[in-house]
């Protein structure tokens, strides 16, 4: 069982430390990314929404007032048959050149992505969410890399910003930035596996209808490596987003997450082939699919552990420690939260072990789901 418990400690050290450090060592050895430089082709900005009156005209707003020519610059909002104000805001901004198109059902922000993109006029289509707010050269800045032919896709730099200061609040940042970390080694080493779908860009050229119950912006990087173009990662190009304070919404939004790309893993299994993707695969194997097996992994560690615990030895005090850790991460950490949350107790302090343990119990749920037959098509806007 010892050789097994440390394998199994060792994939999940792998999964968060080797693997990035494996990125980092790649792209010393291997290219730098292809060079950027400042282009203005016309432009599509899609922004998908399903009832987001409270945030469509500060959208709107924000992207009409981006430091980018008018002339070349398209704004479609493709509604998901919203039944709120939505559509009426957006038609007082006809005026000033923004479109609305309105799928005939609801079929997912997705579908609705589709629908604008097949009636968008640019050479590069800008995908973006209504509560999202860009930094004014965010666009400009997005495009320099399709100065490059072999660019099919760019993704943005994701900020979370935190109000609140909670444990989700905090953790989801801090996340983030590891992610941002990632993404950054994984464009200088090849190709990103996925981009942030609060902002990114594709060539039309490139971009095709994707499944409605597929996730998009994971997909679209997927299917852009599969045409024989990379997705580079763009620092600079800033997108916000306010954070989740509530466990229960980053729960739900993480499960879905995590459906969502496991549906997509299967609808692109050949790309898990390395003697096919090579190194891009590994990359979908490093961070997505043992990403994914991690919850399941620290369950065999914890059962491992407590056996050769249980048993006597030289190194029982070993596993006894292990067993003490363990318990501390999974059980004091959560029961902390609670007991903080419900006596009005700031749980800054507690982001970094909470999250880790809240976003492992939405992957292990996520999967579940995913083998009972969920697919999570449409979404509700909480924020």
């Amino acid at each position: 069982m010892e050789p097994l418990l440390w394998l199994f400690v060792g994939l999940v050290v792998y999964c968060y430390a080797g693997y990035p450090c494996l990125l980092a060592l790649i792209a010393t050895l291997r290219r730098r990314p292809p060079a950027c430089a400042p282009i203005e082709p016309d432009v599509s900005v899609i922004i998908a929404a399903y009832n987001e009156e409270k945030d469509i005209a500060r959208k709107l707003d924000g992207v009409l007032a981006l430091e980018y020519p008018a002339e070349r610059l398209e704004v479609i909002v493709a509604s998901d048959c919203s039944t709120d104000r939505t559509h009426a805001i957006v038609r007082g901004y006809a005026e000033r050149g923004v479109r609305l198109v309105i799928l005939p059902e609801r079929r997912g922000k997705t579908a609705a992505q589709n629908l604008a993109a097949s009636r968008a006029r640019g050479e590069i289509l800008v995908l973006t969410d209504a509560t999202t707010d860009l930094a004014p050269d965010a666009i400009r800045k997005l495009l320099q890399p399709f100065a490059h032919r072999g660019v099919g896709c760019t993704g943005a730099e994701l900020e979370y910003v935190s109000e609140a200061g909670t444990a989700v609040g905090r953790g989801g940042g801090l996340y983030w930035r590891y992610e941002k970390l990632i993404k950054r080694l994984e464009s200088r080493a090849n190709s990103l596996i996925g981009v942030s779908g609060c902002l990114y860009a594709v060539r039309r050229s490139v971009y095709a209808p994707i499944a409605a119950d597929l996730i998009s912006d994971f997909v679209v990087a997927l299917d852009t490596f599969a045409r024989g173009y990379v997705t580079v990662y763009v620092p600079g190009a800033i997108a916000r987003e306010k954070t989740h304070e509530d466990a229960g919404h980053e729960f739900a939004m993480r499960t879905r997450v995590v459906v969502r790309s496991i549906h997509a893993l299967v609808r692109r299994v050949g790309l898990l082939n390395p003697f096919r993707a090579g190194l891009f695969a590994i990359q979908l194997w490093s961070h997505k699919v043992l990403r994914y097996l991690v919850p399941e992994l620290l369950l065999a560690i914890v059962a491992l552990s407590v056996s050769l615990a249980l048993r006597p030895g030289p190194r029982a005090a070993l596993y006894q420690t292990l067993v003490g850790l363990q318990l501390l991460t999974y059980a004091v950490v959560p029961g902390l939260y609670a007991v903080c949350r419900r006596l009005g107790i700031r749980t800054g302090k507690l982001s970094a072990p909470f999250y880790f343990v809240h976003t492992n119990v939405a992957a292990l749920w996520g999967l579940i789901s995913y083998l009972r037959g969920g697919r999570q098509v449409t979404w509700t806007t909480v924020r």
